[in-house]
């Protein structure tokens, strides 16, 4: 596989080729919080955001003129959304630290969706014994304080993001808009990001054990945070031969699930070395000697069979996940998450507009009744 399709099979915002400019109002002055904990946010990464988010649309409208309707972005093939319960133990932080979900004094239960997924942008062909970036998104209802009602944990098998910051996010955008050479200029003039993209990338035998991480940083109260989650007990699934079927970590999935629960811990990295733990370089490790990770939770997956039913499948579809949806005390931090914040809510909004569907959130482990049942319906091209 050619370097040019290895970064576009693992950027978040996918790979598109000089296609004609398809203009859109948007605007990147969101009523985000003020900078805080080492975040550095200018004009120039406002008009930053702007060209990522329009490189983005351009090439949603590309990919949903060959389909059958407008899927997302980045991680558009889901292996499934399954019902899940998150149990936060109190007391295991530092008094300071105990806020949002994190905060209870008696152990506090969360009725949650997981959606597990594939990260490569061409999700309807690709074969899941491709190496690729593979997602968890949690999605916590009912939450006290979340802007959204919900709290949003996103994230993906690379323990660190790929990117250092706003200027660089826009590079590997721009490079992989252009030609080969633009690629190789970028690998040789940003070493660190090009080796992150091409060790993020992995294979994987089952959804249910596999380790995801947050790769960017967020707000913990007084200090920053990363996060992650880790299965109970380890399973060794061996990969399967390519000529068997192209989505079998759903296959894989359902199997499981259809007769027994999963599980997974939830660990909290409290930043405990900020002048070592750059907010605005997320591709660099947090030392675990000097801020220790901590066991705060745990996800129970029930077993369930309707996860692969029409109607789930396409709640799943409509789902939005956008690690903005969160307690303001633990909110996203830096540049990085702060264009989220522009290109998760303008292109959810797109794609939902393209589909005939509804932007939800789901307050319930029954979302095809009553008032969110709209997120069961067909997307429309």
């Amino acid at each position: 596989m050619s370097y040019k399709a290895i970064l576009c099979m693992l950027v978040l915002a996918g790979c598109h080729q000089q296609a004609p400019l398809i203009k859109r109002q948007v605007s990147s002055t969101l009523n985000l919080p003020a900078p805080e904990l080492g975040e550095v946010w200018t004009a120039t990464n406002d008009s930053q955001a702007e060209e990522i988010l329009q490189k983005t649309i351009n090439m949603l409208a590309e990919r949903a003129a060959k389909d059958t309707f407008t899927r997302r972005d980045a991680h558009p093939r889901a292996h499934g959304c399954v019902k899940a319960k998150m149990e936060v133990t109190p007391g295991l932080l530092a008094p300071e630290l105990q806020v949002g979900i994190f905060a209870p004094t008696a152990p506090k239960s969360y009725d949650a969706w997981i959606r597990f997924s594939n990260g490569a942008p061409d999700g309807k062909t690709a074969h899941d014994l491709e190496k690729d970036v593979r997602g968890m998104a949690i999605k916590l209802m009912n939450v006290p304080g979340a802007t959204s009602g919900s709290q949003d944990f996103v994230m993906i098998t690379s323990e660190e993001f790929f990117s250092k910051d706003g200027a660089d996010y826009l590079d590997l955008h721009e490079a992989i808009a252009g030609s080969t050479a633009h690629l190789i200029w970028y690998g040789i003039t940003h070493p660190r990001s090009a080796s992150r993209i091409m060790g993020a990338r992995i294979q994987i035998g089952h959804p249910l054990f596999a380790n995801y991480f947050s790769s960017v940083p967020y707000k913990l109260g007084s200090r920053s945070m990363r996060f992650e989650t880790k299965p109970c007990a380890l399973e060794n699934h061996k990969l399967p031969k390519r000529s068997g079927p192209k989505n079998f970590l759903q296959l894989r999935l359902a199997e499981t699930l259809d007769t027994k629960p999963g599980c997974f811990d939830f660990y909290v990295q409290p930043n405990m070395d900020p002048r070592h733990n750059i907010i605005e370089d997320p591709r660099l490790p947090w030392p675990v000697m000097r801020s220790p990770k901590i066991k705060v939770a745990r996800i129970n997956i029930p077993a369930q069979k309707e996860f692969t039913s029409t109607e789930q499948m396409n709640f799943c579809e409509n789902l939005s996940m956008n690690p903005w949806h969160s307690h303001p005390d633990t909110r996203p931090l830096g540049q990085i998450n702060r264009m989220r914040a522009l290109v998760y809510g303008e292109i959810s909004k797109l794609r939902h507009q393209q589909n005939g569907t509804t932007e939800l959130e789901p307050v319930s482990h029954t979302p095809c009744e009553g008032e969110t049942a709209a997120l069961c319906k067909k997307p429309l091209h």
